[in-house]
């Protein structure tokens, strides 16, 4: 059977589609690098979307296909080939990936509400804003895969393969994640409970260089707190500028945008990594009630408060100076920053010279 000749036969319907499926359960038929787009909108839907419902794709070569912005209802995918393919905003509820081979796919803004992928392969598989709400992942290949901002809320994850994942701000709320392998498979195998802290397990067991890293992190991470409005970041940047030409690495923290978390756990968590805090009080707005809430937590880190001549301190700030390890502040004038942050430098290899004596 030609690719032709499948496609007419999709196009007939669900009903002449799935007969013929069943009449031919040794037949696989082949719809390679079509854009279901232009090849099966549907008329009666308000943008001629395709639309499917309970439709066999069941071994169904889909390679290089296109199934962006359709929508795919109690559809078995089982066993299909759809590697290298584009799911971008396509829409799956109650669908089945069992055995099916998804490498290199995209599938980006899409939707799979209560879908199973079982013994599937999404490996090197690119999902941003990606939906996977109430499905199963059951002993799938998730190497090399990038999850950004997806909701795995209900979902539950078991003997997955993840090596090699990246993975940022996903929602698993509810999420039940077991046995999630994190090592090749030439390798002994090591499981965690949790997807997102797959890298950091691998990397604390097979990374030698992870005492370095470590300790990077503790002897050069700068933050620098402030206000972020024009003018005042502009220094914040030269700040950030010149800590770089003395090897340190400056992070900073934008107190000006809204915040998803709570702000003052996570300037601690930054503050607790860092060698020490820069922290600009002038025209400040939030940063006084952090100060007054993480500065008593965290002794082994010094605090250098500065600000702009001419302008005053919030109330209430001096009462952070009965911890030694808050510094007086340190003002500058508006082209003086470099004769400040040297001060600071200064300071700072006392310190070092301390604790080596």
């Amino acid at each position: 059977m030609t690719q032709d000749f499948f496609v007419e036969l999709l196009k007939s319907g669900a009903k002449q589609w799935n007969e013929w499926r069943k009449n031919h359960p040794h037949q696989s038929p082949v719809l390679r690098n079509i854009d279901f787009t232009s090849e099966f909108p549907d008329e009666t839907e308000l943008y001629h979307l395709p639309h499917f419902d309970d439709v066999d794709f069941s071994h169904v070569d889909l390679h290089m296909s296109s199934l962006r912005n359709g929508y795919y209802y109690g559809c078995c995918f089982d066993g299909a080939k759809i590697s290298f393919a584009d799911l971008v905003d396509a829409y799956f509820s109650n669908c089945t990936f069992r055995n099916v081979n998804m490498r290199v796919s995209k599938v980006g803004s899409a939707t799979f509400n209560n879908c199973t992928f079982e013994n599937a392969d999404l490996s090197y598989c690119s999902a941003e804003d990606t939906s996977f709400k109430g499905s199963q992942f059951i002993n799938a290949k998730l190497e090399h895969v990038s999850f950004i901002a997806n909701d795995f809320s209900n979902t539950k994850l078991t003997g997955c393969s993840v090596y090699g994942i990246s993975s940022w701000d996903l929602n698993l709320e509810n999420s039940n994640q077991e046995d999630l392998i994190i090592t090749k498979e030439d390798q002994p195998i090591i499981t965690v409970d949790n997807i997102e802290l797959a890298q950091f397990i691998y990397l604390m067991i097979n990374n030698a260089n992870l005492r370095n890293i470590i300790d990077t992190i503790t002897s050069k991470v700068v933050l620098i707190l402030g206000n972020f409005s024009e003018v005042r970041k502009a220094v914040l940047d030269e700040i950030r500028s010149k800590l770089r030409h003395y090897n340190y690495i400056p992070v900073m923290f934008d107190f000006e945008k809204p915040a998803s978390r709570n702000f003052t756990e996570t300037v601690y968590t930054l503050a607790h990594m860092s060698r020490f805090v820069i922290a600009d009080l002038s025209s400040v707005r939030s940063i006084g009630h952090e100060l007054a809430i993480i500065v008593p937590k965290l002794p082994s880190v010094t605090f250098y408060p500065i600000i702009l001549k001419g302008e005053k301190e919030y109330g209430m700030f001096n009462d952070l100076l009965i911890y030694h390890w808050v510094r007086p502040i340190k003002e500058y004038l508006p082209n003086g920053i470099k004769e400040v942050l040297e001060a600071i430098i200064d300071d700072q290899a006392k310190q070092k010279e301390e604790l080596l004596d």
